[in-house]
């Protein structure tokens, strides 16, 4: 018998992830942004999710290779830096808090990809411009953004979890 190895093997996983994150983010709808704790327990019951490892073993199709461990710290390091770089030049205004945040996390999709699969480069894409979009547009409402951003984690992290294993 022929064994197959999928180059991502925990694209289901961050599907779920994806589709948990996107839920969290219409909880920012309506003023919910100022005073994120509904937001913060989704995205730590997400985090718990993602990072156990009997989940791991069970939905993953593999092990992750050295390599995609790496790109995955390394991710998270861009991720952390530049979310403390946001702090700093948004100048306190929560708004572009929210936007600066959500730019790094759009910028931290693309170092997914080597775990991932390219998915995660088009998730970076559209993740990226819909913040760039708010940022040139003043009049475009905080609150299309944020369901924007859930709509799109949402379509991707479906994408994943449907189509996991794939080698794309």
């Amino acid at each position: 018998m022929e064994s197959t190895q999928t180059h991502y093997p925990r694209q289901k996983i961050c599907g779920i992830w994806l589709i948990i994150v996107g839920i969290s983010m219409f909880t920012l709808l309506n003023g919910g942004y100022k005073l994120p704790v509904l937001f913060a327990i989704l995205y730590a019951v997400g985090m718990l999710f993602q990072l156990n490892p009997i989940t791991r073993k069970r939905l993953s199709v593999g092990p992750g290779t050295d390599s995609q461990k790496k790109w995955s710290n390394i991710s998270l390091i861009v991720l952390v830096v530049l979310c403390s770089v946001s702090g700093i030049i948004s100048d306190g205004n929560i708004q572009k808090v929210w936007l600066f945040i959500l730019l790094s996390v759009g910028i931290h999709f693309f170092f997914f990809i080597p775990v991932h699969g390219k998915l995660m480069g088009l998730l970076g894409i559209a993740s990226t411009l819909n913040v760039l979009f708010e940022l040139s547009v003043n009049e475009y409402p905080l609150n299309v953004f944020f369901a924007v951003d859930g709509m799109i984690k949402l379509v991707f992290g479906i994408l994943l979890v449907s189509l996991s294993p794939i080698d794309f």
